[in-house]
């Protein structure tokens, strides 16, 4: 009975914690291009899925996206995330997407070169060196330093992302855009929190011991 308890026990812990790692993540149908775009739909600015991480520990941001078809496909286009650091404005309200916020964004292009670009208070700009992000296939995975994202009212824990494709070879302007993820509103970072990783390894172990010792002992009704 007590090993029967603990595998049921374990499973649960499993889910939880699968659970808690995927609950940032944003999945975007494929083929939802917007009606305002008429540029290159070879599948490379269609976002599949996508999500940002922070690591207070480290103070990094971690970025993950997929997208319909191989990045490169699009030679003209890039990649913007849209952060919330605070201060955020509908800066699409005129567009109809009066709840993506930011006040800042990161740019990346096909080469995984891009910038971190503050709006406000102030502007500035910092350079990404080719190879920050890296591609594979139709992934794209990048780590920037939580310094180049600096706080502008929020917690770095507490801020919210957007992830818009643009094509380049489009006139300047929101007809650029090829998709949003998510569709109408921002999304919340993804916390690395190590206690809690902690928490759940140990608990792993201790419901294995337990699972252990049910193999040895006969069980006492």
């Amino acid at each position: 009975m007590r090993l029967n308890i603990a595998k049921t026990v374990i499973a649960a812990v499993l889910l939880v914690g699968a659970t808690q790692a995927d609950a940032s993540v944003v999945n975007d149908a494929a083929g939802d291009y917007l009606a305002t775009y008429f540029g290159s739909k070879t599948g490379d600015l269609d976002v599949i899925s996508a999500s940002v991480t922070y690591n207070p520990a480290s103070d990094i941001f971690h970025f993950e996206s997929t997208f319909a078809g191989n990045v490169g496909g699009s030679p003209s286009g890039f990649y913007i995330w849209g952060f919330d650091r605070g201060a955020g404005t509908g800066r699409f309200t005129a567009n109809g997407l009066p709840n993506v916020l930011f006040d800042s964004v990161v740019r990346f292009n096909m080469d995984g070169s891009g910038a971190v670009n503050l709006l406000a208070p102030t502007s500035g700009s910092t350079v990404l060196a080719a190879g920050t992000a890296k591609i594979q296939g139709n992934q794209m995975i990048a780590d920037i330093a939580g310094s180049l994202l600096p706080s502008n009212g929020f917690a770095k824990t507490d801020y919210t992302w957007n992830l818009w494709p643009r094509d380049g070879a489009l006139a300047g302007g929101f007809g650029q855009i090829s998709d949003f993820a998510p569709n109408l509103n921002n999304q919340a970072v993804q916390v690395v929190t190590l206690p809690g990783a902690f928490w759940l390894f140990g608990s792993m172990f201790a419901l294995f011991r337990l699972a252990g010792n049910g193999k040895h002992r006969p069980c006492s009704l």
